[in-house]
């Protein structure tokens, strides 16, 4: 496991926000109806005929747009739980740390997203040090505990 590896943590759980967002937008478009030009007139002489856009059902237009959307949100959704695996094996390779102070360093800083001097005051040491221990502990670790 890197550094790089871990810190890929927060922007994995942001993305999954935005996809389930994304999904949610999608699944709330109306494509029943779709804008229509039609002919139209005035309703007072002289009758002057120009061109009006409407609301109406388009079927062709309907089933395009409905396509789309279902192809966007299949994308979207395998997106999201692929997102959501790597996320996983992320947090399992964190909670399988044995040691809890740096489990904790970890935690504070790849799963919350705190800064180093932020988990250097609730850990009581300088800011530099919570990222020694942690890279020291990826160094000495790194061919035991890859991930699959």
């Amino acid at each position: 496991m890197t550094k790089k590896e871990l810190e890929q943590l927060i922007d994995l759980k942001k993305e999954i926000e935005e996809l389930e967002q994304k999904i949610a937008q999608i699944e709330q478009m109306d494509i029943s109806s779709a804008p229509v030009r039609v002919n139209a007139s005035g309703q007072n002489f002289p009758y002057v005929q120009g061109w009006a856009t409407v609301q109406g059902y388009n079927p062709v237009l309907a089933d395009k747009r409905s396509k789309l959307l279902c192809e966007n949100k299949m994308m979207l959704k395998e997106r999201k739980e692929s997102a959501a695996r790597e996320e996983q094996k992320l947090l399992q390779y964190i909670n399988n740390v044995k040691e809890s102070r740096i489990r904790r360093i970890m935690q504070y800083k790849y799963v919350d997203g705190y800064s180093w001097d932020k988990i250097g005051n609730i850990m009581h040491f300088d800011r530099r040090t919570g990222e020694r221990i942690v890279s020291r502990y990826l160094n000495q670790n790194k061919n035991t505990k890859k991930i699959q």
